[in-house]
């Protein structure tokens, strides 16, 4: 292969997932709606489209709520399950990029953007009995990043946000 070349695409293949990443992010012929479809697929062209996608978002010194909310302003997290998963594993890998002091891990970002998203549903979803409680929160994140606990403050904060 060739410098210009990366390990996961041909340069050709890099410039039109560029291409195709600005056009989602501009909205180009696109409807928010469209955005997470191209995102969340399983090869590798969509997966260097959706690399390429979370260059346009700089979360450089955001909180990881603040973070959420800016991503999903420009677009509309729909699709089936492993969809919307890989959709948030770009998020987490970008937002730990940006943010590598903040979180042990891509993994540990991963986890906690899993759990906010849960928290969003425990509020808004109509199918479910008991509430989450603050403290039930915070236990269920015991040392899932890298083996330590997060910031009982920071889950606190992120369970507060959920009401917003």
């Amino acid at each position: 292969e060739t410098p210009e070349n990366l390990s996961n695409g041909t340069s050709s293949n890099v410039e039109a997932a560029k291409r195709l990443a600005k056009r989602l992010y501009q909205l180009d012929r696109f409807k928010r709606s469209d955005v997470a479809k191209h995102l969340g697929k399983n090869n590798e062209f969509s997966k260097l489209v959706a690399e390429e996608y979370l260059k346009f978002f700089d979360f450089t010194g955001m909180t990881l709520d603040q973070s959420l909310r800016y991503f999903f302003k420009a677009f509309s997290l729909v699709g089936e399950t492993q969809e919307r998963e890989r959709v948030l594993i770009h998020f987490s890998n970008r937002y730990f990029y940006c943010n590598p002091d903040t979180i042990a891990s891509q993994d540990g970002v991963h986890c906690l953007t899993c759990a906010i998203m849960l928290l969003n549903t425990d509020l808004h979803g109509h199918n479910i009995g008991k509430k989450m409680t603050c403290q039930e929160f915070i236990a269920n994140l015991q040392g899932v990043n890298e083996g330590v606990d997060f910031s009982k403050d920071l889950l606190k904060v992120l369970w507060d946000w959920r009401r917003c």
